[in-house]
């Protein structure tokens, strides 16, 4: 390939990939939260989400009781 295409092919790729991440769109979420019929999110629903996760996040990562583990036939 001559030099005059190997520009030619570096430039339709630039321009491809310049097209290809202007048309990408950032969402803010995946799964909005609906809205109230009076056009405000719920807030008490939010916190309670958030702290059911934090709590579900904390039986997680519990640690076992330490200790020495009981003697027994398999020991």
């Amino acid at each position: 390939m001559s030099l005059r295409g190997c520009r030619a092919l570096l430039l339709v790729i630039i321009v491809v990939s310049i097209v290809f991440a202007a048309s990408m769109q950032s969402s803010a979420a995946l799964r909005p939260m609906p809205e109230e019929p009076n056009g405000t999110r719920n807030l008490a629903a939010e916190l309670s989400l958030y702290e059911q996760a934090k709590e579900v996040m904390a039986l997680w990562m519990e640690r076992l009781p330490s200790g020495p583990s009981p003697g027994g036939a398999g020991h």
